[in-house]
């Protein structure tokens, strides 16, 4: 009697629970909400739902001034043209973070991504499913709709009406909001507009076709010893591994980055197409690494041909990258591949005019403007492309200001950019870029949507502008008043060389020294040219400066390693040793460079300029 009474009740909770499931099932199949690709819940919107604000594609950035301008009251629809969420940091798996620091290590993050860096540092959110579970939490209740096509814009005068699309389900729908946010990373509505674009890294290296910075394939592995690796590296002292790894590269017991010496010695399968960069490596647990360095050049992100061909290249150069690492990380010994990326990461497509465009001399003045909505940092960062495999490092900024007006499109009084579409030139741009800095920004606007009730953000006044700062502080926690005070690290510039800065000719050095990076030269020891990995040579004070480690396997079979600690440079060369005392370095991209005059009076050999073809010659005495 007793098991048909416990049988009975089982089965009665067992049908109510299917009850409740059902019931829940009913409920969310009524609002439209399913399942979508990462787990979390996508709502398709009913017909009559008026949003306030329309944000484009599903970047971090614009997801958090989505759930800023719900809070503050407003009505948000998220279009996605994509089949997939997230983006960059979903889709593209760019988990390994920057964050943004003062020169006095302070952090600069504030706000949604402070919060999501405490629970990165901490190690709570490590993995794809980590970071989809919190951006989930980001857009909890806000309307959603996927593989949308963008059809259509009505305009009346400078201001968008209305946007006709076509939902995932093929059927047309018309939206009139009071802003519209572009946050994807191919301008999918602002290419609507027919907006021409800015000039980009073709202008500064004088190519003919548009350029944009590298995507980059995130490499997924398993099969790392971490602890094994980590015990390693400290066990070294500080000059073997400066001379091991790079003198500036780290580990700790969730990420590592650097390793040139590393990435120098491999040879690509596909020189064209692809660069390996110095490692971003992040810990993700259980043997399994993320790795950011990759690279895939000729990326247009508003042609997905180049993005699946790019995916395709990087995806045949991943195992000789992973017998490569075995043969050159210790705890590396057993790495095998880990699966792969939906998409590419992409770092840039183009620049547009907006209200202001930053120039890089804002950031490395550490201005301020009256109408900040993010305080930015980050070095100025620009990566690789096909007419510069290395990359350009411009220079450390201490911190800076962004104003609403590099979010709004200039000539469109309703038009918001986000993220990777903020109004900065391709120099400046290096370091907009971060996600920090525009997800600062999209808080920030986010709330003042909120604050405008429909007008146009650019007539904010500096009363609002005063409001909107106060209500950032006391609400979020965000501190953005224009009287945050930064360095000024580009006093000692001219006017010429402030000019310089902006145009991308120079990268600004420790010690107020400026060096000259283009145009790019040439080095030719007895009539045969040198080729250095992950750099490029570059002068200063008209006297080349040159990687020292590969300048002398380059010339001679020889070995060099900088002793930092005492200032000198020890080496061999042509079966001697020697040293080279009170050695004046500078380091830059976690290479060291010496110059070419001290290394040619030490080791025997003569040079000289051919200007006309920006060339060393170097010859043997």
């Amino acid at each position: 009697m007793k098991n048909w009474f416990m049988s009975n009740m089982k089965s009665t909770v067992i049908c109510s629970i299917l009850i409740i499931v059902a019931a829940v099932g009913g409920v969310l199949g009524y609002f439209g909400l399913h399942r979508d690709s990462d787990g979390g819940f996508t709502l398709h919107t009913q017909t009559s739902f008026r949003p306030d604000v329309v944000v484009m594609g599903t970047e971090l950035e614009g997801m958090y001034l989505a759930q800023r301008a719900k809070q503050e009251g407003l009505g948000v629809l998220i279009l996605e043209t994509k089949g997939r969420l997230g983006g960059q940091l979903i889709q593209g798996e760019m988990l390994y973070l920057d964050g943004t620091y003062d020169d006095d290590g302070d952090q600069l993050m504030q706000g949604g991504m402070k919060e999501l860096f405490q629970q990165y540092t901490k190690g709570s959110v490590r993995t794809k499913t980590d970071f989809a579970h919190y951006f989930h939490r980001i857009i909890e209740g806000i309307p959603l709709e996927k593989n949308v096509v963008l059809e259509d814009v009505s305009m009346s005068g400078n201001k968008v009406d209305s946007l006709t699309y076509l939902d995932g389900n093929g059927k047309r729908r018309i939206v009139k909001p009071s802003y519209f946010v572009d946050n994807s990373d191919d301008a999918a509505f602002i290419r609507k507009l027919n907006v021409e674009p800015l000039p980009g890294l073709e202008a500064l290296y004088g190519s003919k076709e548009r350029e944009y910075m590298s995507g980059t394939y995130m490499m997924k592995f398993k099969g790392v010893d971490w602890d094994k690796f980590q015990t390693h590296y400290w066990k070294m002292n500080k000059v073997e591994r400066a001379h091991k790894y790079g003198p500036e590269s780290y580990v700790n017991s969730h990420i590592a980055y650097g390793f040139p010496p590393v990435v120098s010695a491999y040879e690509l399968r596909n020189k064209q197409d692809l660069n390996l960069r110095g490692l971003n490596i992040l810990n993700q647990g259980n043997g399994e690494i993320i790795i950011n360095a990759l690279q895939v050049y000729g990326i247009d992100p508003s042609q997905k041909e180049t993005i699946q061909r790019g995916m395709a290249l990087a995806k045949a150069e991943m195992p000789f990258i992973r017998d490569h690492l075995r043969n050159h990380m210790v705890g590396f010994e057993q790495l095998e591949i880990g699966g792969e990326p939906n998409e590419l990461y992409i770092r840039e497509f183009n620049h547009y005019p907006t209200e202001y465009v930053l120039q890089a001399s804002d950031l490395m003045s550490g201005r301020m403007f009256w109408d900040n909505v993010s305080i930015g940092g980050y070095f100025m960062d620009i990566q690789g492309s096909r007419s510069n495999r290395e990359g350009l490092a411009i220079g450390r900024p201490d911190k800076y200001g962004i104003p609403l007006r590099s979010y709004l499109l200039h000539d469109y009084d309703n038009v918001v950019t986000t993220g990777k579409l903020v109004g900065a030139t391709a120099v400046a741009y290096g370091s907009a870029r971060i996600q920090p800095n525009g997800a600062m920004a999209g808080e920030t606007i986010g709330v003042l949507m909120g604050q405008m009730n429909g007008r146009s953000l650019k007539s904010t006044s500096s009363e609002e502008i005063k409001r909107l700062h106060e209500r950032m502080e006391h609400k979020y926690q965000i501190k953005l008043d224009d009287r945050i005070t930064a360095k000024n690290k580009i006093a000692h510039l001219s006017e010429g060389e402030k000019a310089e800065l902006n145009s991308g000719r120079i990268t600004l050095l420790k010690g107020n020294r400026i060096a000259h990076h283009l145009p790019f030269i040439r080095v030719s020891v007895e009539g045969q040219a040198i080729t250095y990995n992950g750099i490029k040579p570059i002068v200063i004070n008209g006297i080349p400066w040159v990687p020292l480690s590969q300048t002398f396997e380059k010339i001679g079979l020889g070995d060099a390693t900088y002793d930092e600690e005492n200032k000198r440079i020890l080496y061999t060369f042509k079966g001697k040793s020697g040293t080279i005392e009170s050695a004046d370095v500078q380091i830059l991209n976690n290479f060291v460079l010496v110059s070419w005059a001290k290394l040619a009076e030490v080791l025997g050999y003569s040079w000289e300029w051919n200007t006309a073809g920006d060339e060393v010659l170097v010859r043997r005495l």
